[in-house]
């Protein structure tokens, strides 16, 4: 880690220990003065471009913040607010709102458009969106609008014609699906994300959630273990518990090895960032549930207690591993990699692929305008 990725994890550490964290699962909402903390210490907007009032940092610096806040067992709208919502929006140059709290989404593909008045009024059907109850804007990535580019816009929850159908996931954040009707865009703007590198983006940062989120489950366990004595000896003290031990020892490193490698590569070619946010999406979302399982085990009955903090990681490492994009839909992306852009498996691996193919913008002599 960079010298600033260690000092933002410091601080957020120091934030933590100053605030009193409720880790019962199922949650009762976002930890709200942990939230504030955040915004008035400007972590919200860290990889946000500096022309949209952000920090202009990398998303290294903002996945330290991120792991920091999982691995404390915290629920807030961090990766939904700060590092989709605000990230997508400071691509066009535009700020949010950073009092109100906003979430994400991408319209289905029969949305309907209309920009002939002073307005950008949108119908269309959000789904899987994250913390929309606790929500006040939601950033809409509008893909291919008008046959061309993508749009961001955002727009208000609350405004006439938009309606939230909203449950709640296995942590307690609310998850569900928002619907507007011809809902005026309070801001709009054109943008070259497209929504396979949101959703890339978004399998990234819950491919780092997950490693924070395992590598607290094992820092609990192995607590525990030495804690808890049976039969006279510590749990520890058991081989059986120790296999356990390391094999969610081994599971928890290549999770963060994965996810920290995928992180790395985001300022590098693109072919590489996104074999490697595929391969961190696989092996976090494969691993996630044999932490978990392992961490119960050892913990026994008191693991699975609403109380215990326990429940808040491993609840996560279960809601978390379909999000954006299952480990089969992941792996599916490898091999197409490899098979339909005909690339080396070993190159893919290493890193070291040859350089794209340039396509030639000149025109071909047959179809060049006489003078």
């Amino acid at each position: 880690m960079s010298d600033l990725t260690d000092e933002l994890t410091a601080a957020v550490r120091s934030m933590l220990d100053r605030i009193e964290i409720d880790t019962e699962t199922p949650a009762h909402g976002v930890s709200d003065e942990l939230w504030a903390a955040l915004v008035r210490a400007g972590f919200t907007t860290i990889d946000v471009p500096a022309e949209a009032d952000g920090h202009g940092g990398t998303t290294t610096d903002a996945i330290a913040v991120l792991s920091a806040v999982i691995a404390r067992s915290a629920l807030v709208p961090f990766i939904e607010h700060a590092m989709l919502a605000a990230w997508l929006s400071g691509t066009t140059g535009q700020g949010l709102d950073e009092e109100s709290i906003a979430t994400i989404g991408v319209a289905d593909a029969g949305y309907v458009a209309d920009d002939s008045g002073d307005v950008l009024r949108v119908s269309a059907t959000i789904g899987d969106v994250v913390h929309g109850s606790a929500a006040s804007w939601l950033v809409v990535l509008l893909p291919e609008f008008r046959g061309t580019g993508s749009v961001v816009a955002t727009f208000a929850l609350d405004d006439d014609g938009m309606s939230i159908s909203a449950g709640s996931d296995l942590l307690g954040a609310s998850h569900g699906t928002v619907t507007l009707d011809s809902v005026p865009a309070r801001t709009w703007a054109a943008c070259t994300v497209t929504p396979a590198e949101l959703r890339q983006r978004g399998a990234l940062l819950y491919s780092a959630a997950m490693s924070a989120a395992a590598g607290a489950v094992l820092d609990r366990t192995v607590q525990h273990a030495s804690d808890r004595r049976q039969f006279g000896r510590p749990l520890t003290g058991f081989q059986a518990i120790q296999q356990r031990l390391a094999a969610m020892a081994a599971s928890t490193t290549m999770m963060q090895i994965a996810s920290s490698r995928a992180a790395a590569a985001t300022t590098g070619d693109p072919r590489i960032a996104r074999s490697a946010t595929a391969a961190a999406k696989v092996v976090t979302s494969l691993h996630s549930h044999a932490v978990a399982a392992a961490g119960h085990q050892i913990h026994g009955a008191i693991g699975f207690t609403s109380e215990h903090p326990l429940g808040r990681s491993t609840t996560a490492l279960w809601a978390w591993r379909d999000r954006y994009g299952t480990e089969r839909e992941w792996a599916d992306e490898i091999a197409a990699q490899i098979i339909d852009a005909d690339l080396d498996p070993w190159d893919l691996i290493t890193g070291d692929l040859p350089p794209e193919p340039q396509t030639s913008t000149e025109t071909p002599p047959a179809e060049r305008t006489s003078q």
